[in-house]
Order: structure tokens, then C-alpha cells, then sequence
């Protein structure tokens, strides 16, 4: 723990260009509220720097956090091996998505249970990279928190077990349109013919490139979209695509596209993460088998995260350097297959009322799945609201 801690502010000024984290007197105050008890912090989950700035939150409080995290962030990047040693050193813990992972749920409990530190869990399962915008919340956050509650229940722990929402919202220090007009250009360069590249107002030039990535990508799918707006259009490809993916693994679903990604992201995942140790060798062949029917449409998969919330005029609405940057950061994804970290950045953090699941137990008794979703729900909207009127 001590090593990670000390390597921290190294990673902070090299990979994350100098994060600072700004709180208010009333956030802390809510948060020391829960402090010595059971919980769970519920932020959104807009960046990959999130978990950091959680990180910065407990050197605040001093406080160990714990972290439940993705089976497959253990493995991103080319220093897997160090990354995943400083996540466990920090607190981490994997869960393969799309599974019953009882090691990860037992974890969970066992933590809540104990009241070992807060446990922070990114509910919208993926980073929705829009500052202003939080994606559905899964169930599953709430869920562990009420299975943690029986827990405690049986064992004679008569305690409250607080969850609390927070929202985190990025900001730049500096000045950053010369860096974004740079950014506009090494797109350009790399997707629109010389003739093309004729100057237009900066909110144009970004437009520009979304226009022609999407007729890219409506020609390779050989996709036939009906003549509408732009955003019909966006919409129309990103369900052209997931029913490609879908169809590849025999999936028909009625679902909304956000609710049928998490089901392909999820059975990619319990596939990939099989015990492969306990396998027969058929049954290690049928694996082998399923992984490589994945490849086919796994990059499509990845294509629709980067997009899954990207809408036309989100720039438009407010043009601010962030959002630019964060519909940049998109683009280049997809162009060059990475985005760049930029910065500095300030990190602010404002903390809902926390919530005393234990107040809600008898309801949850009687009716489970319905509480469940009610309060999934309660916790989603008051993180969108941080978002919209506090930050």
C-alpha cells in the first residue's frame, strides 16, 4: 500500500498531466457523516481518470478506499503486470461482468459487512466520457448493498449501511483552443481529402469530421440509412452495427441499445474469463471456438462504447473546451485507435444525501426487485443532478 501511495503523484503528473480536486464544505460534511459505518460510494462515471480522483478523495478524508473494478482493467495497457499490482495495492478488486462472481460478491459483502473503508463502485459499468451526462445505473450496486444487509441481519449487526451518490466533473486550468484547433487538424489531415479541408469555424471543422467518420462507417457496414437529420442518422448506424454484432452470435433483443451493449460487453467477458484450468478438453475447445467468433465482432463492440453517448449538438449546446475535447477524444479513438490525455485539469466533486439502505429493508423484504430498481433509479437521478446544478 505504502509503494502505490508513493508512486501515485508520479502517475498524477506523468499519465494524468496534474489533476487537483476541488470539494466543497458541504460534500466533506456528508461524507463524514457515513464515516466508521458501512458504504458505498456511487459516482458517475465519466473518465478514465475517475478512480484516481476517488483516490485523491480518500488521501482527503484519510481514509482507505476499496474499489470494485472490471476484470479486464487489470490487464489494459502495455505495463499490465505494474498497473495491477498498484490497483490491488490500492484497494482494487476485479469482477468479471455478465457473471455471478461469487468471489466478487463475497468480497463485496465481506467488506460492507466488516465496515473495512467505503467501497466505491462506478455504476454505469462503463465510462460514459461525457462530463455533463450519466448513463443508466445497473441494478447490481444496490443489489450487493441489500445481499450485504442480510448479511448483517444474520449476524446480530444492527448498523445503518450508507450509499452516496457523487458527482465528479472535469475542467481545464489553462487555455486549451490552441489545442484543440491542433487536435481539429491532425483529424483532418488524416480523414479529409486537401480539397475539403477549407476553413471553417472551429464547431464546423468538428462537425465535419463526425459527418464523413459516419459516412466511413456507413459504407463499410454497408448500412442504408433513412434521409433525416444528423442525429436520426447516428442513431440509425449505432443500431445497424449492434444488430451486426448481435446477429454474428444468433442474439435478437427489443431492448434499448444502451441495455443490449451491456449484454454483448457481458457475455464477452464471462467467456473470456472462464476458468479454463477446470476445462475439459472439449470443452476448452468449444471456448477457443467462442473466442474466436468474438473477433468478429468484437471491434464492434468497442466502436459502439466509444459512441454509446454521443448525440448531435452536444457541442452545439455548450461549446466549451471540455466538450469539444471530450467529442475529440471520441474521434480520435476511432481514428487512431487511442485519444490523448490533456491538461491540467481540475476535478470537482460534489456528494448527494447519503441514503440508509437499512431504513429501506422491510420494503425490500416484501418487495425486492421493485426497491432495487426505485433506489437504483433515486441514486442515478441524484448524480445526474449534481452534474447538472452543482458543478
Amino acid at each position: 500500500m505504502a509503494v502505490a501511495r508513493a508512486v501515485m503523484p508520479l502517475i498524477n503528473r506523468w499519465y494524468l498531466k496534474g489533476l487537483t480536486l476541488d470539494i466543497n464544505a458541504e460534500s466533506m460534511a456528508r461524507l463524514k457523516t457515513t464515516s466508521g459505518y458501512p458504504t458505498v460510494f456511487a459516482p458517475n462515471h465519466a473518465a478514465h481518470a475517475d478512480p484516481a480522483v476517488m483516490f485523491l478523495l480518500s488521501k482527503r478524508l484519510s481514509q482507505a478506499f476499496y474499489y470494485m473494478t472490471a476484470r479486464e482493467t487489470f490487464d489494459t495497457g502495455s505495463f499490465g503486470a505494474i498497473r495491477s499490482f498498484l490497483m490491488q495495492h490500492l484497494g482494487a478488486y476485479s469482477i468479471v461482468r455478465g457473471t455471478a462472481d461469487r468471489n466478487a460478491f463475497r468480497t463485496t459483502r465481506q467488506l460492507l459487512v466488516n465496515g473495512a473503508g467505503p467501497l466505491v463502485i462506478f455504476a454505469e459499468g462503463e465510462i460514459s466520457r461525457q462530463n455533463d451526462t450519466v448513463m443508466r445505473f445497473e441494478r447490481g450496486i444496490t443489489q450487493l448493498c441489500f445481499w450485504a444487509l442480510e448479511d448483517m441481519k444474520k449476524a446480530g449487526i444492527g448498523k445503518p449501511l450508507y450509499v452516496v451518490p457523487l458527482g465528479i466533473k472535469y475542467g481545464y486550468t489553462h487555455d486549451m483552443w490552441d489545442t484543440i484547433d491542433t487536435a481539429l487538424t491532425q483529424l483532418e489531415r488524416e480523414i479529409l481529402p486537401p480539397a475539403e479541408r477549407t476553413p471553417v469555424e472551429r464547431y464546423e471543422r468538428l462537425r465535419r469530421i463526425g459527418v464523413e467518420i459516419l459516412s466511413t462507417l456507413t459504407k463499410e457496414y454497408h448500412a442504408h440509412l433513412a434521409t433525416g437529420t444528423l442525429e436520426a442518422q447516428i442513431q440509425e448506424l449505432k443500431e445497424h452495427i449492434l444488430a451486426h454484432a448481435e446477429n454474428i452470435m444468433g442474439i435478437h433483443s427489443d431492448a434499448d441499445v444502451l441495455t443490449r451493449v451491456r449484454a454483448l460487453k457481458n457475455l464477452v467477458d464471462a467467456e473470456v474469463y472462464r476458468d479454463v484450468e477446470q476445462m475439459m478438453a472439449y470443452e476448452r475447445q468449444v471456448h477457443e471456438q467462442q473466442l474466436q467468433k468474438f473477433q468478429l465482432f468484437y471491434p464492434d463492440l468497442e466502436r459502439l462504447i466509444n459512441f454509446i453517448a454521443i448525440s448531435d449538438g452536444y457541442v452545439a449546446e455548450e461549446p466549451s473546451p471540455e466538450r469539444f475535447l471530450e467529442v475529440i477524444s471520441r474521434f480520435e479513438r476511432e481514428v487512431f485507435g487511442t485519444s490523448k490525455m490533456r491538461g491540467p485539469r481540475i476535478a470537482s466533486i460534489r456528494v448527494g444525501e447519503p441514503k440508509n439502505l437499512a431504513a429501506c429493508y422491510d420494503i425490500y423484504s416484501t418487495q425486492k426487485r421493485e426497491t432495487v430498481e426505485k433506489i437504483t433509479l433515486e441514486l442515478e437521478t441524484a448524480v445526474q443532478q449534481l452534474i447538472s446544478d452543482g458543478l
